[in-house]
């Protein structure tokens, strides 16, 4: 039987979702290396600075609340050189930590083995807490997640998600932005989602293309050809744009009206 921790690409252990201290201490054990030792001194730091402090594990990361207050105000996440310290308001602290992020009000520290400095870290705790709390600043909006996911990409794939997002808002103004599964790779964000009734669509980036993915678009009628990839599976249907290709704006809204239609429909029989 293998009893060895399971880790994310980065190092990150994956621990079940919980509250309380009990599965922060079980994310600290599985750390590899040297982020063990640094990841115990820092909720020890935390642990004593907020007295009462709230924890909880949520998408594979550690989180720390003030007894007093909802939301969140530190994140956990190893990665092979480093662990993000996530300050979820870190824009307002003086000084802010170092590492900036296109997620509003969003900070970071990066701690190696060599800037471990309790004394900033103890001030920064300090100045969290005591700032007032309200939950559009501890938790961004899905759609200021999505807004941080296209500046990030700085380049064409921006620009096309960018373009594909402003499409499929037009196409049936009753839709919800969602961003799902957030994990290391996408910066804790996630995956921007579109919904009415259930998924529509997913927005992926990868290095040569942009993906929409159509959560029953094996479904649905195309007849502009506009899917051109996962033609083989039974449910889901997929776009891929590269650079300097364009999507026909007209035939991509007929296909998300389409979309909404199924999931109504579906919806509609579920509740007879």
């Amino acid at each position: 039987m293998n009893d060895a921790p399971k880790r994310l690409s980065g190092g990150n252990p994956q621990i079940a979702k919980g509250d309380g201290d009990a599965p922060v201490q079980a994310w600290i054990a599985a750390c590899p290396g040297w982020q063990r030792a640094a990841a115990a001194q820092l909720d020890a730091v935390v642990t004593a600075a907020v007295p009462g402090v709230r924890k909880a594990v949520k998408w594979n990361s550690p989180l720390y609340g003030a007894p007093d207050q909802t939301g969140w105000f530190l994140g956990l996440h190893v990665f092979e050189r480093y662990i993000k310290v996530t300050f979820f308001i870190g824009a307002e602290l003086d000084p802010p930590p170092p590492v900036g992020s296109k997620v509003p009000r969003v900070a970071y520290w990066h701690l190696d083995e060599a800037n471990w400095d309790e004394v900033q870290l103890r001030d920064w705790l300090k100045q969290a807490v005591a700032l007032p709390r309200r939950s559009d600043v501890t938790e961004p909006t899905a759609s200021e997640k999505i807004d941080a996911i296209i500046a990030r990409l700085g380049d064409w794939r921006g620009q096309t998600l960018s373009t594909l997002r402003a499409l499929i808002l037009e196409a049936d103004p009753a839709i919800e932005e969602t961003c799902k599964w957030a994990k290391a790779s996408n910066d804790m964000i996630g995956t921007p989602v579109w919904e009415r009734a259930g998924i529509i669509t997913t927005g992926e980036t990868y290095k040569t293309y942009v993906k929409l993915t159509f959560a029953h678009g094996a479904a649905l009628a195309d007849p502009s050809g506009l899917f051109n990839a996962g033609l083989g599976g039974g449910m889901r249907r997929a776009i891929d744009v590269r650079e300097g290709e364009a999507v026909d704006p007209d035939a991509l809204k007929a296909l998300i009206r389409a979309a909404v239609a199924r999931n109504l429909e579906a919806k509609a029989a579920r509740t007879r």
